[in-house]
């Protein structure tokens, strides 16, 4: 189907431009192509097939290389140094004589392929249906593209509207409950006192069960940013804070020196951070206890580990342990929202590498993360 102009009815149809100074040469090619699921349009010299190229996509250029004012190399030079027009795929249509040097020179304008007149009208369809394939396809990821950053921009108002109006109840229940609790506690007797301190505990993890959920959907979106990062660095920094924070536990803690990696130390900092404080808190029931970062080789591959001598979990709950709220112990045993370790997988996986457990009750576990190249 012919096209002399772009039409909004037809946007959604691949196109093809039909460039030659010689009427009977167009006709010839529009007749080849008759029936192609694309619309055809005509320019007759180089001035104007600039001109539509700039107006619209194409799915492909087929050009004639002899045509009077601006022979075929210059309109391809013009093309290509714009770019605006750069990427539209053109092939050149001429009835010189094949020789080394125009097609190199072809190709060093931007040419993709050659047609040689009289062109063979099955080897043109041929030729041009691939290129409107590579179209519809290029247009289909950017369709696809586009619609995911409109769901994403979506989800991420989405989440901060929830967060708002979820934790707007929360605060005068937490803020009241412990009004009364100061206010009135004289006139409350133990029972009364023990509900509004459950009230208040239910408040502040339905508070942090948000928070940590926020921060789950933030880091599936998050930019990898990749440096050289120091863990043993990070890991005895955590470790020292949490040694200040409860000096009253007995916790040897064992940091292999020098583990250095190349990731975005802000992720994996929140790594460190949930996987040390899990050994930290599993850990709490036990007189003295022992946790160690460190790495080993396995088959040519970095693995890091944290290991705890903590009250451990059934192996046969590991493969679910990265799942989003996955607890293996209730809330009076040990606090938390089974969030931490969701995070823990999703930021190695934006660095490309794998997490797995390893564990027996009571006698501890170890997680296992390895850190891959890092998508760019």
């Amino acid at each position: 189907m012919r096209a002399d102009s772009p039409s909004p009815m037809m946007e959604a149809r691949p196109r093809v431009l039909l460039v030659d100074d010689v009427e009977a040469n167009l006709i010839a090619l529009e007749a080849g192509l008759d029936g192609m699921n694309c619309d055809l349009v005509r320019a007759s010299n180089g001035n104007d097939a600039l001109r539509l190229l700039l107006g619209g996509e194409f799915a492909v250029v087929l050009l004639d290389v002899q045509m009077p004012d601006m022979d075929g190399y210059e309109v391809a030079k013009y093309a290509r140094d714009n770019p605006m027009t750069r990427a539209v795929p053109i092939i050149f249509v001429t009835a010189m004589i094949e020789t080394e040097e125009k097609v190199l020179r072809g190709y060093g304008t931007g040419a993709v392929d050659f047609l040689f007149k009289p062109v063979n009208p099955h080897v043109l369809r041929y030729k041009v249906q691939v290129f409107l394939d590579l179209y519809r396809s290029r247009r289909r990821l950017a369709d696809e593209a586009q619609a995911h950053k409109e769901t994403m921009a979506e989800l991420e108002a989405f989440n901060y509207s929830i967060s708002h109006d979820l934790r707007a109840p929360l605060r005068p229940l937490d803020g009241f409950s412990q009004a009364l609790l100061e206010d009135y506690a004289d006139k409350l007797d133990e029972k009364g006192k023990d509900y509004l301190l459950r009230i208040r505990a239910a408040a502040q993890r339905m508070s942090q069960l948000i928070d940590d959920l926020l921060r789950l959907s933030r880091i599936s979106r998050a930019q990898v940013r990749l440096q050289p990062v120091d863990l043993s660095a990070i890991a005895e920094g955590i470790v020292r804070e949490l040694s200040i924070n409860e000096p009253a536990r007995e916790v040897s803690c064992l940091v292999q020196p020098g583990v250095l990696v190349r990731g975005d130390p802000g992720l994996l900092r929140i790594v460190m951070e949930n996987l040390l404080r899990n050994a930290w808190k599993f850990t709490q029931k036990k007189g003295k206890a022992t946790i160690e970062f460190g790495t080993r080789q396995d088959r040519g591959e970095t693995v890091h580990f944290v290991r705890d001598d903590g009250v451990g979990f059934d192996p046969s709950f590991a493969p679910r342990l990265f799942q989003p709220f996955q607890r293996f112990h209730t809330p009076a045993e040990f606090e938390g929202t089974g969030i931490g370790l969701a995070i823990v997988h999703r930021i190695v996986s934006h660095h490309r590498g794998r997490t797995w457990a390893e564990s027996t009750p009571g006698s501890g576990t170890t997680i296992f993360f390895t850190l891959a190249t890092v998508r760019t």
